[in-house]
């Protein structure tokens, strides 16, 4: 998937879980300046509405790439609850992205700046801009009750 598909939804990642994510860089001395954005989801690829109403959920573990990345910011905050609670993972409420007008990098593509939304906790988000991004499931989905798997394979698997 790359942000000049016509299909680009801002709602495609609601209620993601988000587990962690990773920088990779490139070798500046090499001429390589490239920077990627890698979060490891669990991605509901669908909402299953079953015969007794209920909304059961196909989730598979996820890669999103974001591509030449710049501007990143994390804003995320758990509270504080005196050292009681434990963290969880966050939750995409939603993806928002907007067309660079006065682009300074990757000159031969359009340039976006992308906006994760969460709605756990409330009030995070994380901005940042990028080339384009991908989706690339790690594993076939499992149709459950919940919206995050339990056992589920890391980045590496």
């Amino acid at each position: 998937m790359t942000p000049g598909d016509d299909g680009f939804e801002p709602f495609l990642w609601h209620d993601d879980s988000l587990h962690g994510l990773h920088l990779e860089v490139g070798d500046p001395e090499a001429g390589d300046w490239r920077a990627d954005l890698i979060l490891d989801i669990d991605h509901i690829v669908e909402w299953v509405r079953c015969d007794d109403q209920r909304v059961r959920f196909r989730v598979a573990p996820a890669t999103l790439a974001f591509r030449h990345v710049t501007d990143l910011r994390i804003a995320v905050d758990w509270g504080d609850s005196g050292h009681r609670t434990a963290l969880h993972p966050c939750a995409i409420d939603r993806i928002e992205r907007a067309r660079v007008q006065d682009q300074r990098i990757c000159l031969d593509r359009p340039y976006w700046r992308f906006q994760i939304v969460l709605n756990w906790p409330a009030g995070g988000e994380i901005s940042l801009g990028a080339s384009e991004f991908d989706l690339a499931l790690r594993a076939a989905p499992v149709l459950q009750d919940e919206q995050a798997l339990r056992a589920r394979p890391g980045l590496s698997g």
